[in-house]
């Protein structure tokens, strides 16, 4: 499929700022986060050709005006001054991007595009995903050597009518050049646990190299011990057909969008529902779906995290010497020889952070290991920050991660 430009309007503290082309061109000249090939105006367009990490990229940038859009999800917390100036706002920085072969990467240098443009950005709405993003988070992301979670290159909402039917579906994976996901037939009591489906799905999808065809099975977790959940994606065309032509999301809500590029998950629940293709409703698994299955992170994912809180770890200390705040470490500990294998020999795990000295964490066990048996909860260790795979902050107001330590950022 072809992949339509990622598109995102970035509003400006100052609304002048957007005002004078020649502007932008000074700044493009002083940054080092890429390389600007070309750069030409027509009218009110600036195009440019970048590289970015070895990679050929084309971007389009004008001023637009806009209404902020209803439906968008707020990704992040805004002071209430920065809220009210975005609904004020009506001008902003359209910034267009043809994503490359790594969506993640392409998301990363539209943002570092975006911050280059207009370093005092208020708010960035991502137009593709149907997100809010706080100028203040796209600065640490734009300044950062690490890209931002996969989570944010698309959105899932839950839609529901009248009845207990919520509809599921996704936007932003059109530009990844993935279909959209969508999870046709939900309930209110359910949608949660196909929700996270949908989203482990679709974050498995961006780091794949190829989509599977529909109808082909993909094995994407076990909800239950030696019970795998292998879904299938179907083509929305067939899938409505399944179901009532008016049920929401049904083939009814389909004139006017959600009519291109998605499809819908299903399940092979047997392996002779396999070789026979006889799909079945996500619905049939929602008994153990309820008992939180473990969607296992993919090791570059793993890698990224860790990446991130290494990057970021003065936050974490600044945050320790706080006595008000509670922090908790995820620790990657070797475990147990029979559990070692040539792609996995550590077990990610929870401490509790109670002590900083001379460089040195001491930290006690929150959970008890699975693969590893000389430890125990309860237990208390001394570690180095090289050993930290991800953290935690517990305001007296607020849980932090390193994605969204930019509350906390001067």
């Amino acid at each position: 499929m072809s992949k339509p430009k990622s598109q995102m309007m970035a509003v400006p503290s100052q609304p002048r700022d957007i005002e004078t082309p020649q502007l932008f061109l000074d700044r493009l000249q002083t940054t080092g986060s890429f390389q600007v090939l070309s750069k030409r105006m027509e009218e009110d367009t600036l195009y440019l050709e970048i590289n970015y990490k070895g990679e050929h990229y084309s971007a389009e940038i004008y001023p637009s005006s806009f209404i902020l859009p209803e439906l968008y999800r707020c990704q992040h917390l805004f002071p209430d001054v920065d809220a009210e100036a975005v609904r004020a706002a009506q001008f902003g920085l359209a910034v267009e991007l043809e994503f490359g072969k790594n969506p993640l990467i392409s998301y990363h240098l539209q943002l570092k595009l975006i911050y280059a443009l207009l370093p005092d950005v208020l708010a960035v709405l991502d137009d593709s995903s149907e997100k809010i993003l706080s100028g203040h988070w796209v600065t640490l992301a734009a300044q950062s050597m690490i890209p931002p979670s996969p989570r944010y290159l698309f959105t899932a909402q839950a839609v529901s009518g009248e009845d207990d039917c919520v509809w599921l579906h996704t936007h932003g994976l059109n530009r990844c050049g993935l279909p959209e996901l969508e999870v046709l037939n939900s309930n209110k009591e359910t949608y949660q646990t196909h929700y996270n489906t949908l989203e482990t799905l679709a974050n498995r999808l961006l780091e794949d190299e190829s989509v599977p065809e529909y109808g082909e099975p993909y094995f994407l977790a076990y909800v239950a011990q030696n019970i795998p959940l292998v879904i299938t994606l179907i083509a929305w065309e067939d899938a409505v057909s399944c179901y009532p032509e008016d049920m929401l999301g049904g083939k009814n809500d389909r004139e006017d969008g959600h009519n291109e590029d998605t499809c819908a998950i299903f399940v092979y629940p047997t392996k002779k529902s396999v070789e026979e293709g006889q799909y079945s409703s996500l619905a049939v698994y929602d008994e153990m779906l309820q008992d939180n299955p473990i969607y296992m992170l993919s090791t570059s994912e793993t890698k990224r995290m860790k990446a991130l809180a290494a990057e970021r770890m003065e936050f974490l200390f600044q945050a320790f010497s706080d006595k008000r705040n509670h922090v908790l470490i995820k620790l990657g500990l070797l475990v147990d020889e029979p559990y070692r294998t040539d792609t996995s020999d550590r077990e990610h795990i929870w401490f509790e952070m109670i002590d900083l000295k001379d460089g040195r964490i001491t930290a006690k066990l929150t959970q008890e290991p699975y693969y590893i048996a000389g430890i125990h909860e309860g237990y208390v260790g001394t570690y180095g920050p090289e050993d930290i795979t991800d953290w935690l902050i517990f305001t007296p107001e607020r849980r932090l991660t390193p994605d969204d330590i930019y509350l906390l950022a001067p």
